[in-house]
């Protein structure tokens, strides 16, 4: 009898595309269930980027071991990596499976089904992207993952810990998978890292000469590129500005700059001032005005004062980001932050609030400049009776009715949330 195995995923896109790396590796010897009650064994793929997160996990782990004590399970992801022993105690019989082992699932599936309890967490340079994923036929949005690790060494991040030093991929195996993708209908291609903008910097290439590259494959098609540290963003500024060109490119600029303090950002070990992130925004609008342009900021870090949790305000009053991954400052495991004794929980949470009230304004208000704009939308996600789809500046727009995945059409925008445009459809 073959042995059914449920996979649960937390976190970012590049976690998604592990499972799927995993879910292709495993449908060869067993069988993938969508429904946990089936399974013989459970695949947790965690993230453990904040201290929210952590919590989620470990409350998921002990839920899921008192709920099915007779399944096997195993511990995936960031965690196993970055905190195995708090993994352990979650779960004692759990085995544990770190980001650059996902090519050894099969084995540590066989192994734990015959009450083996085994760790997989060692560090290797595992190439992704030789390693086909299981999709789906109707998946018009694919993940393409370009890098793995952090050519940076930010204080508060046990992110880096997990996935360890930069190491790109094989620019000609991320154009096959773009390639493959196109052949099989998805149109919406996610470029991924831990930081996109350091592609190819152990290698000879840059981000800019990869995207340049997939544009040019045949097809219609958006790109989609993922997270970019200032640092290395600055050094092909000009380049990646060239690439956004493209009207395969969606106008979309992730860039977290975490905080708007110069003094903050040394605190941090970021490689970068303020007025260097402000330049790159800049550059980009100049060229593109109706830019979306997401950032993250972190609230309360260690040593933060009030005026620099004002220049932080002041920066997201100036600039107006559409989209803000808001955090309130927490340690992480084997991150070296230390925690000032004067540190007050109560400032942190007024700080945090302030922030997002601020937030939520500028995004809504943001959102509501959009009313009116007639143009072309992909469909790429559905919710419930609803369809969403993005246009070129990557700005999501809710349809009131159900349309197939992939379609193509004109809309004009009619309302506005904080996180969403309503729109409606003009032609198909």
């Amino acid at each position: 009898m073959v042995a059914k195995v449920y996979f649960e995923t937390y976190g970012c896109s590049y976690n998604k595309a592990d499972t799927k790396i995993m879910e292709n590796i495993v449908s060869k010897n067993f069988e993938i269930v969508e429904d946990i009650d089936l399974a013989d064994i459970i695949v947790l793929n965690t993230c453990y980027v904040k201290t929210s997160t952590e919590h989620r996990i470990v409350n998921r782990i002990k839920e899921l071991t008192s709920k099915y004590p007779e399944k096997k399970m195993i511990i995936a992801g960031c965690m196993s990596a970055v905190d195995r022993e708090k993994a352990i105690i979650a779960n004692p019989r759990a085995s544990l499976l770190g980001p650059q082992n996902i090519d050894k699932i099969n084995e540590v599936i066989e192994r734990t089904l015959r009450n083996e309890t085994v760790y997989y967490t060692t560090y290797q340079r595992l190439d992704k992207s030789v390693f086909p994923k299981l999709w789906k036929k109707n998946d018009v949005i694919r993940i393409v993952q370009i890098c793995e690790g952090c050519a940076d060494a930010c204080r508060y991040c046990c992110t880096r810990i997990a996935r360890g030093p930069i190491f790109s991929f094989k620019t000609e195996n991320i154009l096959e998978e773009v390639r493959k993708g196109v052949s099989e209908g998805a149109k919406e291609f996610w470029l991924t890292a831990q930081d996109t903008s350091a592609y190819g910097i152990d290698s000879g290439t840059n981000l800019a000469e990869l995207v340049k590259k997939v544009v040019e494959i045949d097809g219609q098609f958006y790109v989609r590129i993922g997270m970019m540290n200032p640092h290395h963003t600055l050094k092909i500024l000009d380049d990646l500005i060239e690439v956004y060109k493209s009207p395969k490119v969606f106008k979309f600029l992730h860039l977290p700059v975490q905080s708007g303090s110069n003094r903050i950002l040394k605190l941090m070990r970021r490689r970068y001032t303020i007025e260097d992130a402000e330049l790159i925004i800049k550059s980009f609008r100049k060229i593109f005005p109706k830019l979306t342009f997401a950032t993250d900021i972190i609230v309360g870090y260690p040593g933060e004062e009030d005026e620099d949790f004002m220049e932080t305000l002041n920066f997201l009053n100036k600039i107006k980001p559409d989209i803000v991954n808001l955090s309130k400052f927490g340690k992480r495991p084997k991150t070296d932050v230390e925690i000032d004794k004067r540190y007050d929980i109560n400032v942190l949470k007024a700080r945090s609030k302030k922030a997002h009230e601020l937030i939520c304004k500028l995004q809504f208000d943001g959102n509501r400049r959009w009313i009116g704009w007639r143009g072309k939308i992909l469909v790429d996600e559905k919710v419930g009776n609803s369809s969403v789809g993005r246009n070129e500046y990557y700005r999501n727009i809710v349809l009131k009715e159900e349309v197939e995945l992939g379609t193509f059409l004109d809309v004009e925008v009619v309302d506005a949330a904080q996180h969403f445009l309503l729109g409606r459809i003009l032609c198909r």
